[in-house]
């Protein structure tokens, strides 16, 4: 996806990312052998079953991701002449799938975590719209860890432009057909959402979180607020929510409207939510988590055909997915 017009920082930014991401693993890396001692002490006294030693060895195998992520990138950049359109773009899949499963796998290790996915059936085939929950950081791995890697897809993401300051996504993600969205950007940036329906294809999905932001009961206050400040008819589905919050259809519906046809897969999930910034991967509280994965999916004979039907039919199936959640809550949470 080009995105010099989209994108016109895009150099000053990866002045700072990409040699910063280099620096930062080096210097993690070379303080090791002290630093996990150390913190291991001080976890051991504090009785934290290690968080803060575990912490900095995943944020450690992070920056080694992110370096080994923007060096194959550049590999792939010299040899584009030799592999040609087609396979640059699969090496750039394939490079992304790599890399989530080394992030994943990682997280899951350092922290004796648990992934656990009902509903993998609803996936074996595309193309389809991907509507995922939004709780935390992480959970912009699970499309690819519980489809894309599995199934062999190709996903197109649909991501916060703050997202970019994440060198290795910033320079992979603009190589591949998604859509880095600004905050407010309105009709304009909701088309560009709808680009990505464009030549789908047996292998694609689309990934999408319609609730906008990740959740908290403030942000959940202020949407049902503003749901009812203006009489929406969707209002009392929107109170209906406790554990998610209300979606912003707006984009949403311009994917359905451009992919008529295709069927929607809603991925719920639980396990994450005490992880909503990096900060709070020192707190503990991914250690011994159990994230569940549900998926299932809607056949697009299903879906209605007029607009306001389907914002209707977006929340209503929200409201599904916010009990999924609500029913799983309680359980997911790790010992202390």
């Amino acid at each position: 996806m080009p995105v010099g017009r989209d994108d016109p920082g895009r150099w000053r930014r990866r002045a700072v990312t990409l040699p910063g991401a280099f620096t930062l693993a080096a210097l993690l890396v070379a303080t090791l052998p002290l630093t996990l001692p150390l913190l291991a002490l001080r976890d051991a006294l504090a009785r934290r079953r290690l968080a803060w030693t575990r912490a900095l060895a995943y944020v450690a195998w992070y920056a080694l991701c992110e370096c080994a992520g923007i060096t194959a990138a550049l590999v792939a950049w010299l040899l584009r002449p030799v592999l040609g359109p087609s396979r640059y773009v699969a090496f750039h899949y394939a490079m992304q799938r790599a890399w989530i499963a080394a992030l994943t796998g990682g997280m899951l290790r350092a922290f004796s975590m648990r992934l656990e996915v009902e509903g993998a059936d609803a996936t074996t085939e595309g193309p389809f719209l991907a509507l995922v929950r939004h709780s935390s950081t992480a959970d912009v791995l699970l499309p690819i860890a519980v489809i894309g890697i599995p199934r062999r897809m190709r996903p197109r993401y649909v991501l916060k432009a703050e997202n970019r300051w994440d060198p290795c996504l910033d320079v992979v993600g603009h190589r591949l057909p998604n859509a880095f969205i600004r905050r407010g950007g309105g009709a304009q940036e909701a088309a560009r959402v709808g680009g990505l329906a464009d030549g789908l294809g047996p292998r694609d999905f689309v990934v999408i979180y319609p609730e906008g932001t990740r959740f908290s009961s403030g942000k959940l206050a202020a949407r049902v607020a503003e749901l009812a400040q203006r009489d929406d008819p969707l209002l009392p589905l929107a109170r209906a929510l406790t554990s998610t919050l209300p979606p912003r259809p707006g984009a949403v519906l311009e994917l359905l409207e451009r992919a008529a046809g295709v069927d929607v897969v809603f991925l719920a999930h639980v396990g994450l939510d005490g992880v909503r910034t990096f900060d709070d991967v020192f707190s503990g509280a991914l250690i011994g988590a159990r994230v569940q994965v549900g998926l299932w999916r809607i056949p697009a004979r299903e879906l209605p055909t007029d607009a306001s039907d389907r914002a209707s039919w977006l929340f209503e199936q929200w409201v599904r997915v916010d009990q999924w959640v609500a029913a799983r809550v309680r359980s997911t949470s790790p010992p202390r």
